[in-house]
């Protein structure tokens, strides 16, 4: 169901599809930043007692982090958002890297793609033997946010590996020890917007672009603790949050065949593949996307086209056309996310509103 505290819905029972979006915060989470905003706010960069507390604070979020990633909390820095991390990362890696070969996922995401505009030769990951030798970077998705698909890190000898892991976090195991570096997001997993960690192993030709006194000069701007305590709190969750997606795949597969079975003409993106146990990418030749979202809505279910970071574009997703689609089957696509825990009811729900609406 809509997750509580969504707003008015003029008496309508609601059920949210869109946990790739964002997820809502787990009450354990709320709890913690709610502490954290009455009795933790000083800044954790002051010298007083209260800052000093603050800084105790955010230094034992960083090492729980840690040891749950393994890896060494010195390797880590807090930031605001996965997209800033992105940017912090691509462009302190750019004086060094930036006119070497970079691979880069074709379906990438642009808060990815954007930071990369500054770099000479930027050229789509294929996987051998297309791809170019002597590249020096390689960045690649964990998993797609708009198909699910789970993508395994390329092995590209002597490249600085960067994962954007975003989307698999929580979802997916996520193994650092096949990269360099790696970018997660607290809000898509039951944790706060407004935190978000960058991981880099310290040998890499970074420069910090945004520097500052905090987060040992990588990162300038006072940290959001209460944020940061929130994620910390999601990520004491992961293990059971991990199990209860992993128990979604069912639904998933259920949802599809259900609506695929309406006609030879839809089909599920990645269907048969690795991909994300809560994610179904609706390719529904025929039909608007953006129109059957807009009726699902009407009815009670918040789905999306693919990425809220380009709802509302003009384009098709470039996500979906980079798979071999056209312009109309990627306008085609609507998609399914389920939060951990979504009753089979509201599965079966949803699905007897899409065959509604696509009988229309």
């Amino acid at each position: 169901m809509v997750p509580e505290g969504s707003g008015d819905n003029g008496g309508m029972e609601r059920f949210y599809f869109d946990a790739n979006a964002t997820t809502p915060p787990l009450p354990d989470v709320v709890a913690v930043q709610t502490r954290a905003m009455t009795q933790a706010w000083a800044n954790p960069t002051s010298t007083h007692r209260e800052g000093q507390h603050a800084r105790q604070l955010l230094e034992e979020a960083r090492r729980s982090i840690a040891e749950a990633l393994g890896t060494r909390p010195s390797q880590l820095v807090f930031c605001a958002s996965a997209t800033e991390a992105l940017h912090l990362l691509l462009r302190g890696l750019q004086p060094a890297l930036g006119t070497r070969p970079a691979l880069v996922f074709p379906g990438e995401h642009s808060a990815c793609l954007n930071p990369l505009k500054d770099w000479t030769d930027v050229r789509w990951l294929q996987g051998p033997p297309h791809d170019p030798e002597g590249a020096a970077t390689v960045v690649q998705m964990a998993a797609s946010n708009e198909t699910g698909t789970v993508y395994p890190m390329p092995q590209v000898p002597g490249a600085v590996r960067v994962m954007d892991a975003a989307q698999a976090w929580g979802k997916v195991p996520v193994d650092l020890s096949v990269c360099d570096a790696a970018v997660l997001s607290a809000h898509k997993i039951g944790g706060p917007r407004g935190a978000a960690l960058l991981w880099m192993r310290p040998d890499l030709p970074w420069r910090a672009v945004m520097e500052g006194p905090q987060e040992r000069r990588r990162r300038g701007g006072t940290e959001d603790l209460p944020a940061i305590l929130g994620l910390a709190e999601a990520v004491r969750q992961l293990p059971a949050r991990l199990e209860a997606n992993a128990a979604l795949a069912g639904l998933r597969d259920d949802l599809e065949a259900e609506v695929l079975s309406g006609s030879p003409a839809f089909e599920a993106v990645g269907r048969g593949g690795p991909r994300l146990p809560n994610t179904s990418a609706l390719l529904l030749r025929g039909h608007n996307g953006e129109a059957v979202q807009i009726a699902l809505d009407l009815a009670g279910y918040a789905v999306s086209t693919g990425s809220a970071c380009h709802s509302g574009a003009t384009r098709p997703s470039h996500a979906i056309t980079s798979l071999g689609y056209s312009e109309a089957e990627a306008r085609s696509v609507v998609r399914v996310s389920l939060l951990p825990g979504t009753p089979r009811s509201a599965v079966e729900g949803l699905a007897a509103a899409l065959r509604r609406i696509l009988r229309k």
